[in-house]
């Protein structure tokens, strides 16, 4: 492996400490894959409030596991989004972006457009809180 290759935010075995929040379900976005959600032990609690008075600490992570079918079997992609300390991204809302292949290689990364466009319309509140949301409009 390239030792200047990026590196994916979550770790290797991420799935033992993080917690599912977002069942399998088919996502109308994420070029119609099924999705999961799961978040970092310091992402729950504010993924699970969605509000200005739970905010996300630093480092706090989210990955969206992105499937070929409507059972979540096959694994395609994920996509995945680390808390930066306030004004290290603004362009990305202080979330480092990425989107790493099944075998861990960073495909994108930073603030891709097509990220932050359908998370600032469809994660505005009530729906969202800091460009995340639970809920699809």
């Amino acid at each position: 492996m390239n030792q200047d290759a990026p590196k994916p935010v979550f770790e290797a075995g991420f799935e033992r400490s993080y917690r599912e929040m977002r069942d399998c379900r088919v996502s109308h976005e994420h070029d119609l894959h099924s999705i999961r959600v799961l978040a970092s032990p310091s992402a729950q609690e504010p993924y699970a409030a969605l509000s200005p008075d739970v905010p996300y600490p630093e480092g706090a992570t989210l990955v969206k596991l992105e499937y070929d079918d409507e059972e979540c079997n096959e694994l395609v992609l994920y996509t995945a989004y680390r808390k930066l300390a306030p004004d290290t991204n603004l362009v990305g809302g202080d979330w480092w972006w990425q989107r790493v292949s099944p075998d861990r290689k960073v495909i994108e990364e930073g603030a891709p457009w097509r990220c932050l466009n359908c998370h600032t319309v469809h994660c505005a509140p009530p729906y969202g809180f800091d460009l995340t949301c639970a809920e699809e409009r």
